[in-house]
C-alpha cells in the first residue's frame, strides 16, 4: 500500500498539484487505512483530513473506535461491498488507524451503487467495494451519513483524494447496478 501513496505523490508532482485537503480511504481491516496514516502523518507533511469509509453493516473500524478498543461484530457481514465485509480489524491496523484517522464515515450499499454509476459516468469502471470511498465522499458531501470524529473542514473548494481500489471484479453485478440488461438470462 505505500506504493500507492508514494505514486500519487508522483503523479500529483508531474501535475504540479498541492497535496489533497483531504483523503478518502475504504476500510476493511484497516490495513489501507493504516498506510495512509503513515504516510500522511509523516512530519513535514501538509495537513490532511484522512477520512475512513466502512459499509454500515461491516463497520468493524468504525465500531472499535467508538469503544476504544477493538471489537468483533457478531454475524455475518453482508454488504454488496465485499472486499470490505470485515468483522474485525488487524490488530496490527488497529493502533495506527484508531490514532490516525480524523473521520469514521458508515454507508448503506446505495452509496456504493451510487459510487458505481456516478464513476462509470466519468469512465471508470469500479466494482462495489473500488467505489465505496468515493460513495462515502458523496454521502459526506450531502451530509446523509453517519460519521464518527472530527467535523472534517472541506468545502468546494477542497482537493480531495479517493482511493478507488477495486475494478469490476463481478461483471454481472456492475452492469446490473449500472442498468445493463444481459441478454441471455
Amino acid at each position: 500500500y505505500a506504493t500507492m501513496f508514494l505514486e500519487v505523490d508522483d503523479a500529483l508532482g508531474r501535475a504540479r498539484h498541492a497535496s489533497p485537503d483531504a483523503v478518502v480511504v475504504p476500510l476493511g481491516v484497516g490495513a489501507l487505512g493504516a498506510a495512509a496514516v503513515v504516510h500522511y502523518r509523516q512530519p513535514g507533511r501538509d495537513p490532511v483530513t484522512l477520512v475512513g469509509v466502512e459499509p454500515t453493516d461491516a463497520a468493524c473500524v468504525t465500531a472499535s473506535a467508538r469503544e476504544g478498543h477493538l471489537v468483533t461484530l457478531a454475524g455475518e457481514q453482508r454488504s454488496i461491498m465485499a472486499g470490505l465485509n470485515c468483522g474485525t480489524p488487524s490488530p496490527v491496523a488497529w493502533p495506527i488507524v484508531s490514532k490516525g484517522l480524523d473521520l469514521f464515515v458508515t454507508i448503506g450499499d446505495e452509496w456504493a451503487r451510487q459510487g458505481v454509476r456516478d464513476l462509470a459516468a466519468a469512465g471508470i469502471e469500479a466494482g462495489e467495494t473500488g467505489a465505496a470511498a468515493y460513495g462515502g465522499l458523496a454521502a459526506l458531501a450531502a451530509r446523509r451519513v453517519d460519521v464518527e470524529g472530527l467535523d472534517g473542514d472541506l468545502g468546494p473548494g477542497s482537493s480531495v483524494l479517493v482511493l478507488v481500489t477495486e475494478g469490476a471484479s463481478d461483471r454481472a453485478a456492475w452492469l446490473e447496478i449500472l442498468g445493463v440488461e444481459i441478454l441471455g438470462s
